[in-house]
């Protein structure tokens, strides 16, 4: 199944999962994100990068859809007060009404130099983050989720964040 095919999919089970969890607030909501449209274009990269920046627009539209809003953090790999990275954005797109850390998105982006990403990664290594690497990037997966959960990638010249390694691609590079 294609990433197109399969955000569809799970765009699908988003909807039907909110509108349960409009009847049972305790429930967890897992809202997914949608493939990016082709041809979209890319946000100013002299701007600040922003919730609504770092993803295509067609998937900030679904979020919005679905009742989803961002909630903006310094992009930071734990701590924002110890380990943040400035000019970056760490975003948890969730449902307001609902009181859960389940059912959030979770998308950053951030620049990053190469003593930057050799810093960070060896730091997330220390902490028994998995590493892999393909597609010019470095991942760094949470150990303690058993799949490939939340995910850094590091690239030249940026790093994104993504609840999986899966939805890291839909973080644009600016």
């Amino acid at each position: 199944m294609t990433l197109a095919r399969r955000a569809t999919a799970l765009a699908l089970a988003v909807a039907a999962t909110l509108a349960l969890a409009a009847c049972a607030p305790t429930s967890p909501v897992d809202p997914q994100a949608s493939a990016p449209a082709g041809g979209e274009q890319l946000s100013d990269p002299t701007m600040p990068p922003t919730c609504e920046t770092i993803l295509p627009e067609t998937l900030v539209a679904d979020f919005e859809s679905y009742g989803l809003v961002p909630v903006e953090e310094p992009f930071s790999f734990g701590d924002p007060a110890t380990t943040s990275i400035p000019d970056g954005v760490e975003c948890k797109w969730g449902n307001a009404d609902i009181a859960t850390d389940h059912g959030v998105q979770l998308f950053g982006w951030a620049p990053i130099d190469a003593a930057g990403t050799e810093k960070w990664v060896t730091y997330l290594t220390e902490q028994g983050w998995t590493r892999t690497e393909g597609d010019g990037l470095i991942y760094l997966s949470d150990p303690f989720e058993g799949v490939e959960g939340v995910t850094y990638a590091f690239a030249d010249g940026y790093v994104v964040l993504a609840d999986s390694k899966e939805f890291v691609q839909l973080v644009r590079p600016r």
